[in-house]
């Protein structure tokens, strides 16, 4: 009871809340030691008050540091006014733009970045449809965020794209619970969904080579349409078409950068000379999926026949790069910037013509799973295919894994210590697929440089004087008897 006297002859003429003359806002003035001061009365988000409510339910709070009867308490106030005040000040609106300061997140590529920072303004627009007062990180509790998820589940996305969006949310509010003073991550207790994957599957070696055959003799299929005949009644014939990829030489070249040496579509698109050694037959360049968790890693491998002679006539095209740029694919490379789908769609057309195999799944066979049908053959299935044609042969995993770029920083270190020998081995395993022609046509040639083939061409044309002088030239190295 004395207790609360005494608190009670504390607050009495300890404060009053004025708002002077031609002022906006609402102040505390109380007497400290004799004298009167004045204290500006401030919301939970340390905006100034402006209105008599806002100032009153501010004095109340400033009243119960008044009446702290111990150090404790005081600390206890002051500890829970600086939480609420956090708490209650980061806008959702800059919720991002925090995110993007956090020194702990992690160090995500641009793309990712992107596409964490769509699924963040995904959420902003559905609270303003559903819950439009909700303005603050805090407002964010746990059934808000299940809420929103279920959104996400019913708009008919898949599972793969409700997991996306569940890991890319966590995070985001992983790192802003420290400045927003959250005291749980409302989407840590949400599930991930089941996923059914269908993988995309590798060619057999008479696909490929079908595919490969194709770019001389023609990608052919059929096509139904309806005709008119007589009497004004319409028919169904069936039709055989030829299709004609954009750029169909580049398109060839990428096609076997990618099954001989296992590449991604990517870096088969813009792949430049600088990557390409012709003297040593080596090829080396950065997996762009991977590089920034293996610290920009390059893989270097041996360049297989068939791959080596079509880089050779890639020669021809470096004219057709722009200014200050060396893609092997000029075409190819300035596709893939503005229209990547595109070329997917072209190579996916030129498999379906050459094997008579179905692009994709049914997307049946997977109900509620996919809002589209999966893709089960395509650019990223001769990576699968170089892949399954080096485990065939025997090649040790460690080794293939080394050739594609494995991402996997503890597998890198893991397999640091492959030799070239064994690379080469594994590029020799690989089955031979050259296109077909006509004994006429065979010439049973080693591939060489741009470098050597001059030099060939030239002793074609040299005089006597010149042969007996390269003779003997040769046979003082021990190269000729």
């Amino acid at each position: 009871m004395a207790n609360e006297k005494k608190k009670t002859r504390r607050t009495r003429g300890t404060g009053q809340i004025i708002k002077p003359p031609r002022c906006k806002r609402y102040y505390l003035r109380l007497q400290v030691d004799g004298l009167q001061r004045m204290f500006p009365l401030l919301n939970p988000d340390g905006t100034p008050c402006t209105t008599k409510a806002e100032a009153e339910k501010a004095s109340k709070n400033q009243q119960k540091l008044l009446q702290a009867d111990t150090l404790e308490e005081t600390a206890l106030y002051v500890q829970n006014a600086k939480h609420l005040k956090r708490q209650s000040g980061l806008l959702l609106s800059k919720g991002w733009e925090t995110y993007l300061k956090q020194t702990t997140r992690p160090d995500s590529g641009d793309s990712t970045l992107k596409k964490y920072k769509g699924m963040y303004e995904a959420l902003l627009r559905w609270l303003s449809r559903e819950y439009p007062k909700k303005q603050l990180v805090a407002d964010i509790d746990h059934d808000t965020a299940l809420e929103f998820m279920q959104s996400i589940s019913e708009s008919g996305d898949s599972n793969i794209t409700f997991n996306k969006y569940l890991l890319a949310l966590r995070l985001v509010f992983k790192h802003l619970k420290a400045p927003a003073a959250l005291d749980v991550n409302p989407f840590d207790d949400i599930a991930k969904k089941p996923v059914a994957v269908v993988s995309r599957k590798p060619f057999t070696e008479e696909q490929v080579k079908a595919i490969f055959d194709g770019f001389e003799n023609g990608f052919f299929y059929d096509t139904e349409f309806e005709a008119p005949t007589k009497g004004g009644k319409r028919r169904r014939i069936t039709k055989r078409l030829e299709f004609k990829p954009m750029f169909k030489e580049e398109m060839r070249v990428l096609l076997l950068l990618c099954c001989w040496t296992g590449c991604r579509g990517q870096d088969g698109c813009l792949m430049t000379w600088d990557c390409i050694d012709l003297d040593r037959h080596l090829i080396t360049y950065t997996p762009q999926k991977t590089a920034r968790k293996t610290g920009y890693r390059k893989v270097t491998l041996p360049i297989k026949e068939e791959l080596y002679d079509a880089l050779l006539d890639a020669v021809k095209w470096k004219g057709d790069n722009k200014p200050r740029e060396n893609f092997i694919l000029p075409h190819i490379a300035e596709r893939y910037a503005r229209n990547h789908t595109g070329i997917q769609k072209d190579v996916m057309k030129i498999i379906h013509c050459a094997t008579g195999e179905e692009t994709t799944a049914d997307k049946e066979c997977l109900p509620g799973q996919r809002k589209l049908a999966a893709n089960i053959y395509s650019l990223h299935s001769f990576r699968h295919t170089f892949v399954s044609f080096c485990a065939n042969a025997g090649v040790p995993l460690a080794v293939v894994a080394e050739i594609v770029g494995h991402g996997n920083p503890a597998m890198t270190e893991h397999y640091s210590h492959i030799s070239t020998e064994s690379k080469k081995s594994a590029i020799k395993a690989l089955p031979s697929l050259a296109v077909t022609a006509s004994q006429d046509d065979v010439v049973i040639d080693e591939p060489l440089s741009i470098q050597r083939k001059t030099i060939a061409d030239a002793l074609e044309k040299a005089d006597s004087i010149v042969l007996d002088e390269v003779e003997q030239l040769l046979k003082r190295r021990g190269l000729l008897n």
